[in-house]
């Protein structure tokens, strides 16, 4: 092989390496926001998370005092587990540690556990509305 092909590959294999072949390509993308309930009322306090193991991607957000949440970061479209959890603990602020565990009575451990909560959403492109009734 003449010196000017082996130059020439070499100069070929490093710009597809630092370029990339094609790049990322663009994924549609969607948002979600909606309301969580237990029985009926405002859960106002927790977390709710979307997780899609066919994705590898999540995304999670805090509920407000009307249990409302809103996830504006684009989301792949696709399905998503969906959990309800209790707020994280704050760690406790002097050297005597005291429990401060709340029940959170509003979050039944079902919703906890993506493989038991059996909640879960289709994220399609734009904007969607995935409202959550927490029961017994």
């Amino acid at each position: 092989m003449p010196a000017s092909c082996k130059y020439y590959f070499v100069f070929t294999s490093l710009f597809l390496l630092i370029t990339g072949c094609g790049g990322d390509a663009e994924f549609p993308t969607g948002q979600v926001n909606g309301k969580v309930t237990y029985e009926g009322a405002p859960v106002t306090e927790g977390v709710i998370s979307f997780y899609s193991s066919e994705l590898g991607v999540g995304a999670s957000a805090d509920l407000s005092e009307e249990g409302q949440y809103s996830i504006t970061d684009p989301l792949k479209t696709g399905t998503y587990a969906v959990t309800i959890l209790p707020p994280p603990e704050a760690p406790p602020q002097d050297a005597i540690p005291v429990s401060t565990k709340t029940e959170h009575k509003d979050i039944p451990q079902k919703y906890r556990d993506p493989k038991k909560s059996e909640l879960s959403v289709k994220i399609d492109e734009g904007t969607n509305s995935f409202d959550v009734n927490m029961t017994k």
